[in-house]
């Protein structure tokens, strides 16, 4: 049995409580506006949660990625859009401390208090997921570079202080070399920063960004110019069990609200969960859930170790994404009408497991990654 220690226990504990206190109440304003995830990185960091899994020495608490999985289930539970505002103010961390380390120190600790709120900017409308095929550039100009490119699924770009940007400063496209980090102020003349209205994950600031003619100072490299690949690379890898969280809090908000719907609704003279294919399918969902935390888990304590889990990680991400949109149907199913109000718990979290799915669960990197796996070990 997979058990935590004390001091993530208390953790969880403190999670829990103010996603119970806070987040409940507020994740419907969340989606209704489709704004708010800022108010989620400044109380953990205020807090001082927000530091959980980044090292001590940066003014992280140090407990891991099994506190991060931890985090990202207790807000997913109910709201996908917390939960991902809380992971994308992390992703830019690990990014800072993969590709910086040392020389992004203080970048860092501002970003644990929750002093910069940063968007990541790296996927492209062309290029997706493949880091290589990069085509945004930040060439030289005198003392300054000058940034311009697209980037599309930018989190948390319309209410954040600072960009995490990976961008092309030397090579072409396909190169893994001559790829930078850069920081940079997210009001900068010349970025244009366009809100997308998506169906799940809403008030997370996920947004359309574009720059014209960008001009920022040469240090806003984090890390060694041209050099970013390797690290960023890492950081991606790591923040896979990020998402695997907020999938399986989707996923078990959604029982919960199934459980005890069949536990108090009558029909027919008796509680819904009484009626065999309920029981059944509900008892399928929670078992699924419970592997989909196992397997998150499992991955999280390989990374802990320094294991370089890609292959469980991406297993993670993958079932607990399928098992959010599964387990969301299910409790859908048995609200039934009610289930189907604007704004309503389920109706909530299954417009966010459809988010997870398509944009998180059938990454081809992921099945690349399995496939890798098997190949290896035939």
């Amino acid at each position: 049995m997979f058990e935590l220690s004390k001091e993530l226990e208390e953790y969880r504990n403190k999670v829990r409580d103010y996603t119970q206190k806070v987040v409940k109440d507020y994740a419907k304003k969340m989606d209704e506006t489709n704004d708010g995830g800022d108010k989620i990185v400044k109380d953990f960091g205020e807090m001082d949660l927000l530091g959980m899994k980044i090292p001590t020495k940066y003014g992280g608490l140090g407990l891991g990625e099994i506190a991060f999985a931890i985090a990202t289930e207790e807000l997913g539970s109910e709201s996908g859009g917390a939960s991902h505002s809380l992971h994308t103010q992390l992703n830019a961390l690990q990014l800072l401390v993969s590709v910086g380390g040392d020389s992004a120190k203080d970048w860092i600790e501002r970003g644990v208090k929750a002093k910069e709120i940063y968007a990541v900017a790296l996927t492209e409308p062309a290029a997706g997921s493949d880091l290589g095929a990069l085509q945004t550039t930040a060439k030289p100009d005198g003392d300054e570079l000058v940034l311009n490119g697209e980037k599309i699924f930018t989190s948390a770009a319309s209410f954040s202080t600072k960009m995490v940007v990976l961008a092309r400063t030397s090579g072409n496209p396909g190169d893994k070399n001559g790829i930078s980090l850069l920081l940079i102020d997210s009001k900068l003349p010349g970025i244009e920063i366009h809100k997308l209205d998506l169906m799940g994950i809403r008030g997370a600031g996920v947004s359309y960004v574009k720059f014209n003619n960008v001009r920022i100072p040469k240090d806003s490299i984090i890390g060694k110019e041209g050099d970013a690949f390797r690290g960023a690379i890492k950081a991606l890898m790591i923040s896979r069990n990020g998402y695997a969280g907020i999938a399986v809090g989707i996923a078990r908000g959604a029982v919960e609200e199934a459980i005890n719907r069949a536990a108090t609704r009558k029909q027919f003279g008796k509680a819904l969960i009484e009626q065999e294919w309920i029981g059944f399918n509900l008892a399928d969902a929670y078992i699924k859930v419970e592997a989909a935390r196992l397997l998150t888990w499992r991955a999280a304590s390989l990374l802990d170790k320094g294991v370089e889990a890609l292959t469980e990680a991406s297993m993670a991400k993958y079932f607990a994404a399928v098992t959010a949109a599964e387990t969301t149907r299910t409790a859908l199913h048995i609200f039934g009408g009610h289930g189907l109000n604007r704004g309503s718990k389920v109706e909530r979290l299954y417009r966010d497991a459809k988010i997870m799915e398509i944009a998180e669960g059938t990454n081809e990197m992921q099945l690349l990654a399995v496939s890798r796996s098997f190949q290896q070990k035939k």
